[in-house]
């Protein structure tokens, strides 16, 4: 056995262990084994330990993940209503490894000064993995990028073409969310248009945003 590449492997185990984490909001927690577990990883989806202030005009969402290649569901559900869980985007297409920032994340109006929960989603060539943060969407303009939320050089995104949903990117204007939860939407829809056009723009900024 050659055991030359050793020190590396083992320097590799930490990340070829974990799946993602969530560093953008404050999430509930990360258990690698539990991760797999819906809706949040093997947590509360009513702890309240950290809560993040949610702007409906928007919010940044970062994260690390391990894997090259992956579909990204970014949901949210009241916590009067914790098991019916909302699209805030259509689904997202990552392809490389490392930061990925959503920059911002609107949220809507109705639901203004109401406690809820944040779903981030990702199915890799690992299953289908979860991770949670408590948040409460509030007025006010989109909230600042931090540091932690960036985007690795080879990082690049596209709307998913298979979305069936009927999520839109809502505005700080908008009022009620679409009629969707985490049940699948009919197979006959299609994203708008105009959506797919702000999501370029969103997503050549996060290949090119560092």
């Amino acid at each position: 056995m050659n055991l030359s590449n050793f020190p590396f492997l083992l320097a590799l185990i930490p990340f070829t262990a974990a799946h993602f984490v969530l560093q953008v909001p404050t999430s509930l927690g990360f258990n690698d084994i539990n991760e797999v577990e819906a809706p949040c990883g093997g947590f509360d989806i009513t702890s309240r330990g950290t809560v993040t202030d949610w702007p409906i005009a928007g919010y940044p969402i970062g994260v690390v993940s391990t894997h090259p290649n992956a579909l990204w569901q970014i949901r949210a559900a009241l916590l009067e209503k914790p098991d019916e869980f909302v699209d805030l985007l259509p689904y997202i297409r990552q392809d490389g490894m490392g930061n990925f920032c959503l920059r911002t994340v609107p949220g809507y109006a109705d639901w203004i000064g109401k406690d809820a929960v944040l779903q981030v989603v990702q199915t890799a060539v690992d299953g289908m993995l979860y991770q949670c943060a408590a948040i409460r969407f509030v007025e006010g303009a989109a909230a600042a990028v931090p540091g932690n939320c960036r985007n690795g050089s080879r990082i690049v995104a596209s709307v998913d073409p298979d979305y069936t949903g009927t999520a839109t990117l809502p505005t700080q204007t908008s009022n009620s969310p679409p009629d969707t939860t985490s049940k699948s939407s009919g197979a006959n829809r299609s994203v708008n248009p105009l959506l797919l056009g702000l999501l370029a723009f969103t997503m050549y900024t996060i290949s090119w945003t560092s």
